[in-house]
């Protein structure tokens, strides 16, 4: 199966870390730079014209800074994709300030140098992205209808009740298919963890990066280790990012 890699912008006026950022998500599987600048003004041309999963955007830019160009987005009434703000210690605070100004796009700050740690903060702006797609898809769904969903697979489709599915599981990316967990048994999907979410409902929400679960079928929340236990007896980890909603959702306070 290809995997779909997440289309990003990188917007940054300092060539050698724009480039340095362009080359670190192209060589790894999950991100695709599909198109760079360094200004406000061609920034904005930029979200305009080219679709996009996220934005790597930094504060200072030419012609003004990060706060002028979301700003210009919002008045503008354009759609802002998730945006990672990229910064450097002194403008930490004013990363900050972005962020609670911005926040329901602002998903992650990433320090300068990015490259240090760059494995830790790869797995944290996926997970960012990943949940900041769920909260918009919960807000989105419709109340719970047990209906029939058709899930294809080749040239099959499987007609699923979805309170039949237990949960739902993916490898990383180029490593597997995804898989749909029954009570009674398994098959596989044509389609990726996000693209299947989209057509269930929402009781059946993400846990981690790779997997998601139907509510109605977890039996324990061991809080300890962060793993939820499955009627069927399957467990499954949950992601720190994702941690806290599964609190709320069993009403139970984050520790």
């Amino acid at each position: 199966m290809d995997f779909h890699k997440l289309r990003a912008l990188v917007i940054e006026d300092e060539k050698d870390v724009r480039m340095e950022l362009v080359n670190a998500l192209n060589e790894t599987p999950d991100f695709e730079v599909v198109g760079e600048s360094d200004s406000v003004e061609s920034g904005y041309s930029l979200i305009t014209s080219i679709p996009a999963e996220v934005i790597f955007l930094d504060i200072k830019l030419l012609g003004g800074d990060a706060f002028q160009l979301l700003r210009l987005l919002r008045q503008n009434k354009i759609h802002i994709p998730p945006v990672v703000i990229n910064t450097g210690f002194r403008d930490f605070e004013n990363a900050k300030r972005i962020h609670n100004d911005f926040k329901e796009v602002v998903i992650h700050i990433l320090n300068k140098p990015f490259w240090e740690d760059w494995a830790y903060h790869q797995e944290s702006i996926l997970e960012a992205l990943y949940l900041h797609r769920q909260s918009e898809r919960l807000s989105k769904s419709n109340p719970v209808i047990n209906k029939m969903i058709p899930i294809q697979d080749g040239r099959q489709s499987y007609l699923i009740d979805p309170k039949d599915i237990v949960h739902v599981t993916t490898g990383a990316k180029g490593q597997g298919r995804t898989e749909v967990i029954l009570a009674s048994h398994q098959f596989g999907c044509s389609l990726s963890l996000t693209q299947l979410l989209a057509q269930l409902p929402s009781q059946i929400i993400q846990i981690n990066r790779f997997e998601a679960v139907n509510l109605q079928w977890v039996s324990i929340i061991n809080h300890g280790e962060k793993i939820l236990v499955l009627r069927n007896g399957d467990m499954c980890s949950v992601g720190n990012a994702f941690y806290p909603d599964i609190c709320r959702m069993f009403g139970r306070e984050n520790d």
